[in-house]
């Protein structure tokens, strides 16, 4: 049992949260130290350094939150707690949509969204208009200065200068100090329109932004008037006023001081209380230093960052220029506007710190980042970092952040060496906000080479052990399950005991599938259900893992924490049983049992028959929940799935290998360790980098290989001692060469990463050919078959496993590769090939294979390729969302929650008692019969599972005594039925009742009120009494509480065993001469 401890309770709860522990309030206080990002550049000085105390490395999760992406331009801020987001006008895919121009609140603790609102349509977002402070967040655009509850996203009131000294009523630039506003207010400017691109490719052409952006000038942000006013009357206290329009990029504010700057024209520094001019530089009175400035460039790119960024830093005692617009690095004296010095580097973006000021170098010129003493320009180090795109620095207090080739590199500014952090990138307007005692990482339009997507928050890790080992006796809790009488299971070939078949992924199965087929149940039986509930501002809805099958029953789990096990025959419910957490991947069927990793971080083990707990294995180092997408999962969820071999079961606890990742052997009956790897998440341990726990597991030459991500991918591990076997040297260039993809596939003697993320929405496409790519071998008979990126299946005479090599480039046994696919460069024709654009899984069998397309399921024949057989689909099957039972049934789970079956007749039906006798009086003969031709029946009386050794039927047997008989059906060709479990009861004849001399019809009593159970009605006085002529179930007076009692006699024509029953499920019993006869009753009415 879960143990809550106080501390636990003080790190769910949000600063200034309240709970109820033991008889005793506890308020949760805000840290000490904790810092806010009040405005867009951290500052109106614009240095993207954070003061914040508390965030320090090592990090831990602390939650995962949608939305998944992002329209551009964007904005972010924070303060006390909560966090906002400004998406603007431009949205390159069809899922960025949702926010086109919107302003949203995050609780900054647990990633909840808390409100948003439309933001006005047509203004470039990306500018110094938005300042969050605790009581008001304050939103310039074109008409006045918005005041938003920062709690509730209510309008609180408008700052409206005059217009006579606004100049006009569009806000430029925003900065805040003390209880002072300062704001630059000119005229309109040119509206940028809202943009739907609907592109289905990677990335997004940067001349092709919007109609703003595609023109060679800049338009945005330029303004004539500088005013300071008092926030809460609105009063302006000063005004200052340029005959050209100030370039809001170029303006700034530092210790008591703006500075204004206009290309070409002027650097005016203003006294930041009287808006006098301190000083005022022009081409005419300071030619050297417009000289040094150079001519504006109109850059904008990937390399160089969106030309919308600001690039002035202010200190102290220097203005510092950098960015897309000028052609260097320049420092000016904030003492009298001269030049201080200068680097001729012109793709730095900078972050200015108490030790020196630090230039990030762009993608070109390796290694040129630097550290510069900031008043002489003098470089203090060398720094083997740079940028790998657009996106700008921010900096803690230990180190600085900015975009890797696939993810975000730390520098740790100990070591002076870039460290990585590989699952998510920061976002090109806002880089990493570092506030409120956290990180967060924003939602983008990007397919870049990434993991994780959303809104992703890490918290301080303190003192946490990242490689706790696993102890038996603290992990290993035993069940309700008697191991001694466990029912056994007859695994055949041509079960489906795993995520997609076995070990090796083949999808290839010895079943028969029927040549002609159909619908055969549904469960449930009413339509699926797709849920539509917001939770926590998350859209939730049940998301069904693959099915899988063995000996009669269909299992499968769901995002919801729950197991079914499914009768394949009857699509009816055997049982179901709940886990703690969201079940990512298929059980594993294994003697019996079946193994499930689950998302509350355990691993179960169930009675595959009964769905008892049997044991579970706490794979995550302790038990820390935290915010997944509207879910709420362990930091380290059992989500590889559980793969067996030999007894041994291997499984993987994690989600980013910089929370840790824990492999575990464990043994398949006991649960006992045979190994464990606590390290594999930190191969390169000063970054924490390495394995990631992104997809699901396969077995291939005494390795297990797992799905990790941008990382390395697959990971890599002996089976016999759980070693990693990956290289962690090329964790150290901070770049990644691995497809992030869910899905491993087995070509030749390489294993391959591809699909999509593992925490990519379901719903969202990702647009990247590393992601599309893929190519599934297998072999069946004399023949092979290919699935190739998801369009097309070709047979082939077997192929030569040096061509299957040669189809992918740049792989090694470690794992790595490139993802560059070759040419599948085969030199015969196919045999046939058949096209199935987005397909979702493939099975082959013996006769046939069996495609699950997003509309149908397409069944073909083997020997041609033509079809046999399809039937539709109302709902597409989840990834991988298809399994074939023994008896060649085609199982289905599709994506609005509901499973199908499909198939013709089964190859080995089930036998059954044709005698009909299962309740008998005295004596009877047991009679059993099999509709296959030659199929012999198998049976056990002592509650075992048949197998082949089990007594054979041979004729009807007498049955003295009541038993529970098992039986199977074994045909000629191997194949089996599924078992059969009867109950013969031995019983007498109920006894004769004389009635009397009585009327006809029933004698009625009828109840009206709330009643929870039938036994209530015992004690309860009827409203009515009376003699009806037949059942009725109907309220008398319009209520909506009312029950019936009836009492009366049958006439039984002959002896005999008679069946009753109820229709009703619930709310109901029946009695047969005074004894109980039916229990029906529950907590719902009839």
């Amino acid at each position: 049992t879960l143990q809550i401890t106080e501390i636990e309770v003080l790190r769910i709860l949000r600063p200034e949260g309240k709970a109820l522990f033991k008889n005793k309030d506890l308020v949760k206080p805000f840290p000490e130290g904790v810092d806010d990002w009040s405005h867009p550049y951290h500052g109106p000085d614009n240095n993207t350094q954070s003061n914040d105390k508390v965030i320090l490395a090592p990090y831990l999760t602390q939650f995962l939150a949608e939305p998944y992406y992002g329209p551009v331009t964007q904005v972010s801020v924070a303060s006390a707690g909560r966090v906002f987001k400004g998406f603007g006008n431009v949205a390159f895919h069809e899922r960025e949509e949702p926010f086109l121009n919107t302003l949203v609140a995050f609780n900054g603790y647990n990633g909840t969204m808390l409100w948003k609102r439309d933001l006005v349509p047509g203004i470039m977002l990306h500018r110094n208009t938005m300042i969050a402070t605790p009581t008001t967040l304050y939103v310039g655009d074109d008409k006045s200065c918005k005041l938003i509850d920062p709690e509730t996203g209510q309008l609180k009131g408008e700052i409206e200068p005059p217009l006579e000294i606004a100049g006009g009523t569009f806000w430029k630039w925003m900065g805040m100090e003390g209880n002072v506003l300062y704001a630059l207010i000119g005229d309109q400017e040119q509206k940028d329109p809202v943009m739907r691109w609907r592109r289905q490719k990677h990335g997004w052409p940067w001349t092709d932004i919007s109609k703003g952006f595609n023109q060679p000038e800049h338009s945005w942000g330029f303004g004539q008037n500088m005013l300071a006013i008092n926030p809460e009357t609105g009063k302006v206290l000063w005004h200052y006023q340029e005959d050209e329009p100030i370039d809001s990029r170029g303006t700034g504010w530092k210790n008591g001081r703006i500075y204004l700057f206009r290309f070409g024209s002027f650097l005016t520094c203003l006294n930041a209380k009287s808006g006098k001019i301190i000083w005022r530089k022009t081409r005419e009175n300071a030619p050297e230093l417009f000289e040094a400035f150079g001519e504006y460039l109109p850059r904008q790119s990937w390399e160089t960052n969106w030309r919308t960024r600001n690039y002035i830093l202010c200190s102290d005692d220097a203005l510092y220029f950098a960015g897309p617009q000028i052609d260097k690095l320049l420092a000016v004296s904030t003492e009298d506007g001269s030049v201080l010095w200068k680097n001729p580097f012109n793709n730095f973006q900078i972050v200015l710190r108490d030790d020196g000021l630090y230039g990030i170098s762009g993608p070109w010129r390796k290694n040129v980042s630097k550290k510069f003493d900031p008043l002489t320009g003098e470089i203090l180090a060398d720094l083997p970092t740079g940028r790998r795109a657009c996106t700008r620095p921010n900096a803690s207090a230990d180190a600085i952040f900015f975009r890797a080739s696939g993810g975000t590199v730390r520098f740790d500014l100990t070591s002076y060496l870039p460290q990585w952090i590989s699952p998510m990138r920061p976002s090109c307007h806002d880089g990493v906000t570092i506030a409120n005692g956290q990180l967060y990482w924003w939602p983008y339009v990007c397919d870049c080479q990434l993991s994780i997507y959303g809104v992703t928050c890490l918290g301080p890790a303190g003192y946490f052990g990242f490689n706790i080992k696993a102890k038996e006796e603290e992990r290993l809790e035993k069940g309700t399950a008697d191991l001694s009488t466990i029912n056994s299971m007859i695994e055949t070939p041509a079960d489906w005991p795993s995520f997609r078949k076995d070990n090796q992924c083949r999808v290839t199965s010895n079943a028969l599938i029927s040549k002609k087929g159909y619908e055969l149940w549904r469960f449930p039986e009413y339509d699926g259900y797709i849920a539509t509930t917001n939770v926590f501002g998350h859209e939730h809805y049940t998301v069904l893992t693959a099915p899988v099958t063995v000996d009669g029953l269909v299992f499968y789990g769901s995002s919801d924490g729950v197991v079914r096990a499914v009768d394949v025959i009857s699509g009816q419910l055997v049982w179901q049983a709940y886990t703690g957490g969201a079940i990512r991947l298929a059980p594993t069927v294994w003697n019996g049992r079946l193994l499930i990793g689950s998302g509350d971080g355990y691993i179960y083990w169930l009675e595959a028959r009964t769905g008892e707990m049997v044991w579970r294995f706490r794979a995550a180092p302790m038990d820390r929940k935290i915010p997944v997408y509207g879910s709420l999962i362990s930091t380290w969820p059992v989500a590889s799935g559980v793969r067996v071999q030999d007894g041994i079961a291997y499984a993987a606890a994690g989600i980013v290998n910089y929370d840790g990742t824990h492999v575990y052997a464990l043994d398949a009956a006991t649960g006992k360790i045979k190994w464990q790897n606590n390290t594999s998440g930190h191969l390169y341990p000063e970054a924490r980098t390495g394995a990631s726990v992104m997809g699901h597991l396969l077995l291939s030459e005494d390795k297990l290989y797992m799905a990790s991500g941008t990382s390395l991918s697959p990971a890599v591990y002996n089976l016999s001692d759980g070693r990693c076997l990956n290289d962690p040297e090329s964790l150290k260039n901070c770049e990644s060469n691995s497809p992030r993809g869910w899905e491993l596939y087995l070509i030749g003697d390489h294993v391959v990463a591809s699909g999509k993320p593992f925490y990519s929405h379901p719903k969202h496409t990702v647009y990247d050919e590393t992601v599309k790519n893929k190519l599934l071998h297998t072999s069946v008979g004399k023949r092979d078959i290919v699935w190739v990126n998801q369009k097309k299946v070709l047979c082939y005479p077997r192929i030569d496993i040096n061509v299957l090599n040669n189809s992918v480039r740049g792989q090694s046994f470690t794992g790595y590769l490139a993802p560059v696919w070759g040419n599948l460069d085969i030199p015969s024709e196919p045999y046939w090939e058949y096209n199935c654009e987005g397909s979702v899984a493939l099975a082959v069998c013996k006769n046939a294979v069996v495609i699950a397309e997003k509309t149908d399921i397409v069944v073909l024949d083997l020997s041609n390729g033509k079809v046999l057989w399809s039937q539709p689909l109302e709902y597409s099957p989840v990834p991988w969302g298809l399994a074939i039972s023994r008896d060649g049934k085609i199982i289905v789970t599709l994506e609005d929650g509901s499973v199908r079956c499909f198939g013709g007749n089964s190859t080995v039906p089930t036998p059954y008692v044709s005698s009909n006798n299962t309740y008998f009086v005295g004596a009877t003969k047991v009679v059993l019969a099999c509709d296959t031709k030659g199929a012999r029946i198998r049976y056990t009386v002592d509650g075992t599972e048949p197998t082949r050794q089990s007594k054979l039927y041979t004729r009807p047997f007498p049955l003295n005594n009541p038993i529970t008989l098992k039986m199977r059906a074994f045909a000629n060709n191997q194949a089996t039925s599924f078992v059969v479990t009867e109950n013969f009861k031995k019983v007498d004849y109920a006894r004769v009742i004389d009635p009397g001399n009585i009327e006809v019809g029933l004698q009625c009593d009828y109840f009206e009120g709330s009643y929870q159970t039938v036994a209530d009605l015992d004690k309860a006085k009827p409203v009515k009494s009376g003699l009806m002529s037949q059942f009725e179930m109907k309220p008398r007076n319009g209520v909506n509480e009312f029950g019936y009692i009836y009492h009366g006699y049958i006439i039984i024509p002959e002896d005999g065993i008679y069946i009753f029953y109820l229709a009703s499920n619930d709310g109901s019993k029946l009695y047969l001469n005074e004894e109980e006869l039916i229990d029906n009753d529950g907590g719902h009415g009839t």
